[in-house]
């Protein structure tokens, strides 16, 4: 992984941070002309992820890596979470420092709609899109069910309570007729709920993540299972009613023993800050970012679509923070 063309706009935000050795020290502080770098003080900032079983965490794993492995006084916690409200309201109460957060969740959170209503949140700004999601139902061969429409009636993981996965699957399943009145919905990660799936304690999982989930590939190695579709007239009515989503297709082999391509709907994922964050330091960890593509791919399969800058920097749900903006600008 290549560090030194990070440096030069890294000295200036370390010495802005008050992180480097001598070099950023008054004459007369008093301290040893030879500091060294074991005795600088390390700026601590934490990522805010999702459950383990999903997509979030093993990118905001990989975000966490390269960031750390460029800025040597810096290191990058992870946070797992429900998902991107939560995160959002660690951004907004100082929990957490960076967030990744789905494009439709962060639209609402900056306009107060929604789930925000009454509290917008005009200070979220976007790094850039990293990944992107995709609506994927999975239940075993034995139920014998073609379309999603197909488990009214029966036991459903939607999702941790909050999270993307959830207010997804609640958006679609609203189109396709189903509601808690008349199907169990219950809160299930992606771990557990295949699992669950698995053990015939569920008739079907959601997952809002980058394809494949983890935990949805490991069932389909188990336990004959396929996809379940969206007719187009309901995948049509789910992506009038949602600005955010966007027509996707889960390609065939995607998971084990999946014969056909699947059409769904999918959603960008954004790394979020705070508008208040030094413009210097998201400049350089907007530069480490774009400089670690290759890497990050290579750590998380569904960063690949970092490649494409369009992808990173357009059609956002909120404005780009200045020291992205300038790094996208100057590049």
């Amino acid at each position: 992984m290549s560090t030194g063309s990070c440096f030069k706009k890294l000295a200036a935000v370390l010495c802005l941070l008050g992180l480097t050795a001598s070099g950023c020290q008054p004459a007369d502080s008093g301290s040893s002309a030879a500091v060294t770098q074991k005795e600088q003080p390390i700026q601590v900032l934490t990522i805010g992820t999702a459950d383990s079983g999903g997509t979030m965490y093993p990118v905001g794993r990989a975000i966490a890596q390269v960031i750390n492995e460029n800025i040597p006084q810096m290191k990058i916690n992870i946070g797992a979470s429900n998902g991107s409200l939560s995160n959002v309201e660690g951004l907004r109460g100082g929990q957490i420092d960076l967030a990744l957060v789905s494009a439709d969740v962060a639209y609402c959170a900056y306009r107060g709609e929604d789930e925000f209503s009454g509290k917008p949140m005009k200070n979220l700004r976007a790094i850039g899109a990293v990944y992107f999601s995709c609506s994927n139902w999975i239940t075993k061969d034995s139920l014998n069910a073609v379309y999603v429409h197909d488990l009214l009636g029966k036991r459903v993981a939607v999702g941790p309570e909050n999270s993307t996965t959830d207010l997804s699957a609640r958006i679609a399943l609203q189109v396709v007729g189903i509601n808690s009145n008349n199907t169990k919905l219950e809160n299930y990660g992606l771990g557990s709920g295949s699992k669950a799936l698995g053990e015939g304690k569920l008739d079907a999982v959601h997952g809002m993540a980058g394809v494949p989930i983890k935990a949805m590939q490991d069932l389909a190695k188990s336990v004959p299972c396929h996809l379940l579709r969206y007719t187009d007239e309901e995948l049509n009515e789910i992506l009038d009613d949602n600005d955010q989503y966007r027509k996707a297709v889960i390609p065939a082999g995607t998971y084990y023993g999946q014969k056909e391509d699947v059409p769904t709907f999918g959603v960008k994922c954004v790394l979020c800050v705070n508008e208040d964050m030094d413009e210097e330091l998201v400049y350089t960890i907007t530069k480490i970012l774009r400089e670690s593509v290759e890497d990050l791919d290579e750590l998380h399969y569904s960063m690949e679509s970092m490649k494409d800058l369009d992808f990173v920097t357009k059609d956002l749900p909120v404005p780009l923070h200045p020291g992205a903006e300038r790094f996208y600008n100057e590049n």
